[in-house]
């Protein structure tokens, strides 16, 4: 069954990317949607997304205040105890403040393992950032070919992006039966398989990817009818108790635009001409996170997305301290408001299960069902 496959990679994260290494792989642990993959993959290495853990934190505060977040200290707490010394290397963009110290404090107190940054400008628009944004992904492309001590070869990322590509729409296809209703996918299946593919190679996740799309184009739709289709928005979803959590105040998620979702995978790379200009070109254009400038693409995305799923309602899940989704919200919530869709803004650091969190999804969701009916 697919969904078990799913479960026992996302029941151990750090087990499933040991097991590559046992396998003679050389992982790369990602920090941001930003890091071109293809390029890791062209290299004959596994590029995997680094999550975090919502594990107490025992050895990053010495280096980290508190309003770095939960995801930057965490992953810098498993750095300091070990738990990733199995990675070749690590990669990050300066996605944010508290990203670009930990690209610092990982040189000083992590020494001995491969370390780069992919220094991407704050504003993906304008000629003179264009140039910026080029320069620092062809700098990645040569610390690349140091750690792999081979070149870049053309054939072999026009093979990975053909991979991605695959991938992409393999998870937009998944993502357009959240819509249906019934549900042919059920939300919390969706997110499992988005999530998984961020912890093993993407050719064994477009497998199990159109193992999942197949059976569920077999089955029978998910029972629920009367769940309210909501829309999931943010830059981290990582909580898998959290739609089981939505599912028992009455709602599912039917769309997303999430900074672990449809904003990491939407875009593709154009398969004609020089693949490393398109690759760059692609990473340049895609969805902007709610860290980069401009914002009007990432609203553009959210409504469509949100149209498509038909939601009723919009959950904002906001990570805490983030001052960049802090600003996103009430400009989206009030061009929501203007369309007659409520939203909720949930603070976040991993966890959502709170009792508290519960409440607010509870009011919410009844509130919306009774503008509804």
């Amino acid at each position: 069954m697919i969904q078990a496959e799913f479960n026992q990679i996302l029941s151990d994260p750090l087990q499933s990317i040991r097991q590559l290494s046992r396998e003679g792989r050389r992982v790369i642990g990602c920090l941001d949607s930003y890091v071109p993959e293809e390029f890791i993959h062209a290299m004959g290495m596994v590029p995997v997304r680094l999550l975090g853990s919502a594990e107490s934190i025992t050895l990053a505060d010495a280096h980290l205040p508190i309003f770095a977040g939960q995801l930057t200290r965490s992953i810098f707490n498993q750095g300091l105890k070990g738990n990733l010394s199995h990675l070749a290397g690590v990669v990050l963009s300066n996605s944010s403040d508290a990203i670009r110290t930990l690209y610092d404090l990982w040189q000083r107190h992590i020494p001995g393992q491969w370390s780069a940054l992919v220094d991407v400008p704050a504003i993906l628009e304008g000629e003179a950032n264009h140039r910026l944004f080029k320069s620092a992904m062809q700098n990645f492309i040569k610390e690349l070919e140091k750690l792999a001590g081979h070149s870049l070869e053309p054939a072999a990322l026009r093979r990975s992006i053909a991979v991605y590509n695959e991938n992409r729409r393999l998870l937009k296809k998944a993502a357009s039966l959240l819509g249906d209703s019934p549900q042919q996918l059920s939300a919390e299946t969706y997110l499992d398989a988005v999530l998984s593919g961020f912890l093993i190679s993407k050719d064994r996740h477009n497998v199990l990817l159109r193992d999942l799309l197949e059976a569920s184009s077999a089955a029978p739709a998910v029972s629920g009818q009367d769940l309210l289709p909501l829309h999931m928005s943010g830059p981290i979803l990582v909580d898998r108790s959290f739609l089981p959590l939505l599912r028992q105040c009455g709602g599912t998620m039917a769309s997303e635009d999430l900074g672990t979702g449809s904003r990491y995978y939407w875009d593709e790379v154009n398969e004609a001409g020089d693949p490393v200009e398109e690759v760059i070109n692609r990473y340049w254009s895609k969805i902007p996170e709610s860290y980069k400038l401009p914002m009007e693409p990432r609203w553009l995305h959210l409504a469509a997305r949100l149209e498509g799923g038909n939601a009723k309602g919009a959950i904002f899940v906001v990570e805490r301290y983030s001052d960049e989704d802090q600003y996103d919200y009430p400009i989206f919530r009030d061009r929501l408001q203007q369309r007659g869709i409520p939203s909720l803004q949930l603070d976040t650091e991993f966890v959502l299960g709170s009792e508290q969190a519960r409440t607010r999804i509870q009011t919410f969701v009844d509130i919306v069902k009774g503008r509804a009916s």
